[in-house]
């Protein structure tokens, strides 16, 4: 039962991020497995492969029947999985294996981002440029296990998260940092940071560029942890 539910994993990945040509099933079942998964976070374009599959027929193709559940605040994937609810659960790795220090049997089987797509967004004007730059600085997190490559990257460049700078909470989007409440938020390659993208410079009246921010991408300083992936029971 193990093999065959790594097997159904690693079936819901490829099929989620394949084109129908490729990942296309024959579709003649015998008999059709109800697979439930459970995502890190609400409907958003971090997750659209497994819905366009969905959409586009392939699961079913796969003789597969599946229900995606959206998450939130208050959802943590992993414990989803551990407790039964769901199948499978896309989290990301170091909190997984935050988990799987304390207890649960979870096993990672298909490794879907290959690059951390995290990153801490200031203002260019802000000095900010590397990790080193956060001293003194209020630098927001959203906390909830998305803090581990900020802090690793803090103390390689010899700043200590709990001394060296104001860490505060940070809700999750880009507000405190428009508002100037904040020098620096955590962000997302392909949300919040599009999000400040979108915004309107009160200064211009025309949209933020890229230009205009400065950018601390975790995989240029040697701390960026892999995001997306779908967990299994062990």
């Amino acid at each position: 039962m193990r093999l065959l539910a790594v097997m159904a994993a690693l079936t819901l990945f490829a099929t989620a991020c394949g084109d129908s040509e490729t990942a296309a099933g024959t579709g003649d079942c015998d008999s059709v497995d109800e697979v439930s998964l459970q995502l890190q976070w609400v409907t958003q374009a971090q997750f659209a492969g497994y819905y366009a599959a969905l959409d586009d027929g392939i699961y079913e193709r796969y003789c597969l029947d599946v229900t995606i559940h959206e998450g939130g605040v208050d959802i943590a994937p992993q414990q989803q999985l551990a407790s039964g609810a769901v199948d499978f659960a896309v989290s990301w790795v170091p909190k997984a294996l935050v988990s799987r220090e304390g207890g649960m049997d979870i096993v990672n089987v298909a490794q879907v981002f290959q690059r951390s797509g995290t990153l801490q967004v200031s203002w260019a004007d802000s000095g900010i440029n590397g990790p080193a730059d956060l001293a003194g600085k209020v630098v927001g997190n959203w906390g909830w296990g998305n803090e581990f490559e900020l802090l690793a990257g803090s103390r390689r460049a010899g700043v200590d998260p709990s001394s060296d700078y104001d860490l505060v909470q940070q809700s999750f989007d880009m507000l405190a940092l428009l508002k100037g409440e904040i020098d620096a938020a955590q962000a997302m390659i392909y949300n919040e940071y599009a999000q400040v993208l979108e915004a309107v410079n009160p200064d211009t009246g025309a949209r933020y560029v890229a230009s205009d921010l400065s950018v601390i991408n975790w995989n240029d300083f040697g701390t960026a942890m892999l995001n997306d992936a779908i967990w299994a029971d062990g």
